[in-house]
């Protein structure tokens, strides 16, 4: 039976890399008289003392070094990225069952050159298989329109993967930020059958979380979206003691402590403009969950 493996993408293989690129490995790769040079542009990316978007710009269109790390990563995978360092048990059989794998990015410069290494790895350690670098629009920017997006995506590619071509499905959990992840997983496992897996760099072996039949309680969560909509209008009054408020309370109160929430006295707020952005993208996110395949 065929698979498809949704993988969210960290920035391990240019840190990693940056490492890599003063090693003998290095020199021996094509390319390699330009490590200096690449180490400046990746540093850019993955140094958190240099860190310069505008510069790791630079670092996309450059083939000579995207080649270099390429290369680093045929060389030595499981040390330079914690993505494929999880999917040692796919590559090492040359991805022998996967149809797909599907590469979630952060919509930056440093995770769209992440995703280009490790398209280009993986296009060629994994022969017939299909790649797809997606990049989140959002993700790795703004936190709440970027959560927004990587839901919508994961849950397209989930669904279209076991409804559409009946495949099992992995989410490898490893890379990128933890509060995504947590998220990814729960809205993959909502929108179809999902295996995630995850391995800590300390880890021997990859673990693999059980399969969970989730199904949501559609009716709460429509009053959930509803109360959040009847509020999520500029210079709307509310009361965080308000009872026809009860199901949104926990993140009003966290709106409100957070400063988002303008205080009029007592527990009397006013919503600003910021508190609706945030409060119809959490209300698009429970609409995502509740998408019929």
């Amino acid at each position: 039976m065929a698979e498809t493996h949704l993988v969210i993408v960290g920035t391990s293989v240019l840190r990693n890399g940056l490492k890599e690129l003063g090693s003998p490995e290095a020199a021996s790769c094509p390319g390699g008289g330009s490590a200096a040079r690449c180490s400046d542009l990746v540093a850019a990316c993955a140094d958190p003392q240099r860190l310069d978007r505008e510069r790791c710009k630079a670092l996309q269109g450059d083939e000579e070094c995207l080649g270099l790390l390429t290369c680093l990563a045929s060389k030595s995978p499981f040390r330079m990225s914690a993505e494929l360092n999880a999917m040692d048990w796919v590559v090492k059989d040359k991805c022998g069952d996967v149809r797909r794998i599907v590469l979630f990015a952060s919509d930056t410069p440093e995770g769209r050159a992440a995703a280009d290494v490790l398209s280009r790895f993986l296009g060629a350690e994994c022969p017939g298989v299909e790649v797809v670098a997606e990049i989140v629009t959002g993700l790795g920017g703004e936190f709440w329109p970027g959560l927004l997006n990587l839901t919508r995506s994961l849950a397209r590619w989930a669904r279209r993967a076991f409804y559409r071509d009946n495949d099992i499905v992995y989410l490898n959990a490893t890379g990128g930020f933890k509060p995504e992840a947590g998220m990814a997983i729960l809205a993959a496992m909502l929108a179809a059958p999902v295996v995630p897996y995850y391995k800590h760099e300390a880890m021997k072996e990859t673990v693999i979380l059980p399969q969970i039949p989730l199904r949501v309680d559609e009716g709460r969560l429509r009053v959930l979206i509803g109360q959040l909509l009847n509020i999520a209008k500029k210079n709307a009054k509310i009361r965080l003691s308000d009872p026809n408020l009860s199901e949104v309370r926990w993140v009003l109160i966290y709106l409100a402590k957070m400063g988002v929430l303008r205080r009029l006295g007592g527990e009397t707020y006013e919503v600003t403009e910021r508190a609706e952005e945030i409060l119809n993208l959490l209300a698009q996110i429970y609409e995502e969950l509740v998408v019929k395949p």
